[in-house]
């Protein structure tokens, strides 16, 4: 694990303090030994959430919900708990650097896919390349990689073209889940009317308009069992799920909810608790882990405007209380962004349009969608026009999140699109981070990268946030209960006994 890693466990515990232990959890705990005995309502487990999953294909995920799917349905490599940025294997039994060059994973032999066919190191093979080929932004993790050898059907390895104290968590990361390589097309996304076959902990059972529906899988082998039987994840806009975790029919509400509805619901929460009585719901500890930015797209034919991107950033100055594309809690975050003040706005021709999009399944995203366009026009005397996800736009509003929590993960959204005459120099700088593992070569390196991205101004920072996650009181979530990225995982829920 790179030195400049550093626990978030510290934030957490803040802010459990300062919201009130009956509020909240600062820590998932280990995993039990053996199953709850609680007695499991007649419905399923139910999370809702706003934000529709499109896809089952970990190579296709587009947003956080596909990328939910991803982690459930299928296993990869290694496993990264975002908290510790503790590295450990999850699919493999052990994977080691045995040369400076070389990174080498050993499979067990008692892996089924759903399909019933044995899991070997061609299938891991064909996932990694394939996902490569389909995804290659969400793989830029692996960008040290040369190439993949599989001398027998237990062993994979990975020759790379430099020294990558990343390497493991690139194998982390949801998009390098695990697929089956007699079912799955090598250059074509699977379809969602056919069946996911993955190695996960669970299973589909089904999918339809309102949602889908996961089940254990009895032949899992790996690090990450659940007692959960079966899991409905079902789609809710912000008042139908305020609703359903108050009224205890919902045990997880994911992203969904808008700033009013979570000042209702803590609101709730510390009446009852006044009143001496379980709330029935508490809000879980996800500290400044979501990072709201305005990306530039690189189909947008502004995008080369180095003027206009500069216009667009300081435009932002005044209201933004973010200062980087790393968030404060990781090591190795420079304030490169400027904050507050009233910069000089610049001069622009007349007659600039830009169009901005934003996750419409986000409420609080649509908020800052209409706050964004309004500083835009009115400092800069430029037009702007907020449209939805699925279209065209030269501007987009995101708050997903990283491939990794980690440096190198938060920077991606940045470093996997340079600017042509910032290419080679951010090559060399993420290399340098990359191939050691000493703070004084690493955080010179990384500052630097903070500080081109706002010479850039291709990624400009506005925001750190709070996750927005709300449990049902009878309900926990255990051991590595969250994604390498702070992404939902459902493999730790389990009923409170």
């Amino acid at each position: 694990m790179p030195s400049i890693a550093r626990s978030l466990l510290s934030a957490v515990t803040a802010l459990c303090v300062a919201v009130g232990t009956a509020g909240c959890l600062q820590t998932p705990a280990p995993l039990p030994s053996g199953s709850s005995s609680a007695t499991a309502p007649e419905r399923p487990f139910t999370v809702l959430t706003a934000q529709k999953a499109t896809t089952t294909d970990p190579a296709a995920g587009r947003n956080d919900s596909d990328t939910m799917v991803s982690l459930d349905l299928f296993q990869r490599l290694m496993l990264v708990q975002p908290g510790s940025q503790l590295l450990k294997p999850d699919l493999a039994k052990e994977c080691i650097f045995v040369a400076e060059r070389i990174f080498e994973c050993t499979l067990p032999k008692d892996v089924l896919f759903t399909s019933g066919r044995p899991l070997t190191s061609s299938d891991v093979k064909f996932s990694i390349l394939r996902a490569l080929r389909l995804a290659p932004g969400r793989m830029s993790l692996l960008g040290a990689l040369s190439s993949i050898e599989t001398p027998d059907a237990w062993t994979v390895r990975f020759r790379l073209k430099y020294p990558d104290n990343q390497f493991g968590y690139g194998l982390a990361v949801p998009a390098a889940s695990i697929v089956d390589e007699a079912a799955y097309d090598a250059d074509k996304v699977r379809p969602v009317n056919q069946p996911a076959i993955g190695s996960g902990p669970y299973q589909l059972e089904g999918w339809d308009a309102r949602g889908l529906t996961i089940t254990k899988y009895q032949r899992y082998r790996g690090a990450l069992n659940t007692d959960m039987p079966r899991i409905r994840i079902a789609w809710a806009d912000s008042p139908t799920a305020e609703q359903a975790i108050a009224d205890g029919q919902a045990e997880i509400v994911w992203r969904t909810l808008s700033p009013a509805a979570i000042d209702r619901l803590m609101d709730r929460s510390r009446q009852a608790q006044n009143d001496h009585r379980e709330p029935g719901f508490f809000r879980w500890g996800l500290f400044r882990v979501v990072l709201q930015r305005l990306v530039w797209l690189p189909s947008s034919q502004r995008r080369s405007d180095a003027a206009l991107r500069r216009a667009v950033s300081l435009a932002l100055q005044e209201d933004r209380t973010a200062s980087s594309l790393m968030p404060s809690t990781i090591e190795g975050h420079t304030d490169a962004f400027a904050l507050g003040g009233t910069p000089k706005m610049p001069t622009l021709p007349r007659g600039i349009k830009l169009t901005l999009r934003f996750t419409n399944t986000s409420p609080a995203m649509a908020d800052l969608a209409n706050e964004v366009r309004d500083q835009l026009q009115q400092r800069l005397g430029i037009t702007v026009q907020v449209v939805t996800e699925s279209e065209r736009a030269d501007l987009e509003l995101r708050d997903s999140a990283p491939l990794v929590n980690s440096p190198l993960g938060w920077l991606q959204d940045y470093l996997k699109s340079p600017l042509p005459g910032s290419a080679g120099k951010l090559a060399t700088l993420e290399e340098r981070v990359r191939s050691s593992s000493r703070d004084e070569v690493q955080l010179p390196a990384l500052g630097e990268i903070q500080k081109q991205a706002a010479a850039d101004a291709t990624v400009v920072p506005i925001a750190e946030t709070d996750g927005v996650l709300f449990v049902r009181q009878r309900v926990d979530l255990v051991g590595e209960a969250f994604g390498p990225g702070w992404q939902l995982a459902l493999w730790g829920a389990r009923w409170r006994n």
